[in-house]
């Protein structure tokens, strides 16, 4: 028998992949000795991270309302 909030955790695991590399970008940029080409290449790839991590965040909300077990705590 699965365990109803399996596709939580699946969810919320997509969701904080995103999160954590963006994170590892943001302290790599804010190292002195980044070079100009380099910075632009962290910038653009931490904005698409942040957008991966919004359209995860979007599916984790749509799974956990879907949830049997958290709308039962919800309606508590």
């Amino acid at each position: 028998m699965s365990n109803p909030l399996d596709p939580v955790r699946t969810a919320f695991d997509k969701a904080v992949g995103p999160f954590q590399k963006r994170h590892t970008l943001i302290a790599i940029l804010k190292e002195e000795d980044v070079g100009k080409d380099r910075r632009a290449e962290l910038v653009k790839e931490s904005a698409q991270l942040e957008a991966e991590w919004v359209e995860a965040l979007v599916g984790l909300r749509k799974v956990m309302d879907e949830c049997p077990v958290l709308r039962e705590k919800m309606d508590a």
